[in-house]
């Protein structure tokens, strides 16, 4: 889409500043000044927010193979096709509403009053995508599954990319934003607890159908992303709005290149990507081993375990937050992500001994093992987001959040579009075939398991090696913040 409103106005600012620091070593915590926390409200808030758009994106994800491929028997490798095109469609409307929230202006704010509306479009989206006729051929439910998915992407960027971008905003000071970020994780697992159910209450005797079950428990979850929308856009003040409101709007295409041009941007873009991907090329697998390898195909009984499992993960995960954020206070952002990654990779190489179809519930000691990783790893590097958005404004004198955040969410998501289609051919690849039930190949079985151990392992300890080089540290943050404020009035 071309752009409308590019201005070529010269922006205030010094010089590029390009100092490498590697890690966080010789960094001793600071202590948060009072004027820099952000009220208890305020955080929990901001954190309900974070659940009611897990629920509706994660549910999107989550119940997509269940229902379409496990219910309705359609083939993997096109639900993987749709959510391919899902993926493409999103990451082209991410960096629009980047653009439009960062230059909007209203009483209100740049971000809030998306927030608010996009609640409500977001659940009505989410309804839909599951009313598809079970009568159709596969043909005709992959098209109603592929339109509305669309529509759901649409309503659903409105909604989360100023949320997300809003998150950045809440206080300026480096272990808050940790904190703030933390907030939003604990809401987010308690709010998952939620969506593994889902599936196996819809196989309940009460219900007329599976569908029909889950026709129905989407509108308890779309009244959920209702009421957790709504809260953020009311409570969360929006603290970096008197800097913004009178700066120089800058065109989509010349603010594409000024974020791409960020340094710290490019090193955590290609930690999240690498993380991203590989989960995304095996994640769906998970499901699979549980239902066809540990529980012979009782899909009833598997989605019990797993929903099991998955609150234990989300739990865990809750208990761990301010553990991290403790962890990351007194080693720093760097390091304790350095942790968090290695932790990752020993969980999924441990899949191979914890989904045992020998001892089922040895699955629940994979998700207290992987917990910590997960609570920490996107904890930290939201809060590292903010921490770029400042180092953007010292070398280009703007605050530009909403494209930040919008431009790492599309080139995320441009990768894991292809991911999302290789991931259902893979699945196809391996052997497996959802119409045999139980009867599963043991070969097909065994490819799943070893590529869900081993292709997360691998893509993360790539992760690893961009980390080592990552420049922002606690003292090169409070070198960054003195100059900003010295320029110009201080975040209130």
């Amino acid at each position: 889409m071309s752009d409308q409103n590019t201005e070529s106005t010269r922006l205030p600012g010094p010089p590029p500043v390009d100092i490498k620091f590697a890690g966080d070593d010789d960094i001793a915590p600071q202590e948060t000044a009072t004027k820099d926390k952000v009220p208890l409200l305020e955080k929990i808030m901001y954190g309900l927010g974070s659940g009611s758009f897990q629920l509706s994106t994660d549910g999107v994800k989550a119940l997509a193979n269940d229902v379409f491929n496990v219910t309705l028997l359609v083939p993997p490798s096109w639900i993987g096709l749709v959510q391919t095109l899902y993926r493409f469609f999103d990451a082209l409307t991410d960096p629009l509403m980047g653009k439009i929230s960062d230059n909007f202006r209203s009483r209100f704010g740049r971000r809030k009053p998306f927030i608010f509306v996009g609640s409500f479009l977001t659940a009505l989206a989410f309804i839909l995508i599951w009313q598809v006729p079970t009568h159709w051929g596969h043909k005709s439910i992959m098209l109603y599954y592929m339109l509305t998915l669309f529509f759901f992407d649409i309503c659903s960027t409105i909604q989360t990319v100023p949320y997300h971008t809003l998150g950045l905003e809440m206080t300026a000071d480096y272990h808050e934003r940790t904190v703030v970020s933390g907030y939003k994780m604990i809401f987010s697992f308690a709010f998952l607890m939620m969506l593994p159910w889902v599936f196996r209450l819809a196989q309940e005797d009460y219900f007329e159908s599976t569908i029909v079950g889950v026709r129905t428990l989407s509108f308890v979850i779309a009244f959920m992303v209702i009421v957790g929308g709504v809260l953020p856009a009311i409570f969360v003040k929006e603290r970096y709005y008197h800097i913004a409101k009178d700066q120089t709007k800058v065109g989509f295409w010349k603010g594409l290149g000024m974020t791409f041009a960020n340094r710290p941007f490019q090193m955590l873009t290609a930690v999240l990507l690498l993380g991203g991907i590989g989960g995304g090329l095996v994640g769906m697998f998970g499901k699979y081993i549980i239902y066809y390898y540990i529980f012979g195909g009782d899909t009833k009984e598997g989605a019990g375990l797993a929903a099991i499992a998955a609150n234990l993960f989300s739990v865990t995960s809750i208990i761990s937050v301010p553990l991290m954020t403790l962890v990351s206070k007194r080693l720093g952002k760097v390091r304790t992500l350095k942790a968090m990654v290695v932790i990752g990779i020993f969980s999924s190489l441990m899949t191979l001994v914890f989904y045992n179809r020998s001892f089922p519930y040895m699955l629940l000691i994979s998700s207290i093992i992987g917990a910590p990783q997960a609570a920490g790893y996107w904890t930290i590097t939201a809060s590292m987001k903010a921490d770029i958005c400042d180092d953007d404004e010292l070398k280009h004198g703007m605050r530009r959040e909403g494209m930040f955040g919008a431009i790492g969410n599309w080139v995320i998501k441009t990768a894991l579009a292809l991911t999302a289609f290789l991931a259902g051919l893979m699945l196809e690849l391996t052997g497996f075939d959802a119409a045999l039930l139980g009867n599963q190949d043991p070969a097909a079985l065994w490819k799943m398991r070893i590529l869900y151990a081993l292709v997360p392992a691998a893509f993360s300890t790539a992760a690893l090696i961009v980390l080592h080089y990552y420049p922002l540290n606690e003292r090169r943050m409070a070198e960054i913040r003195r100059e900003l404020e010295a320029r110009r009035s201080n975040v209130v």
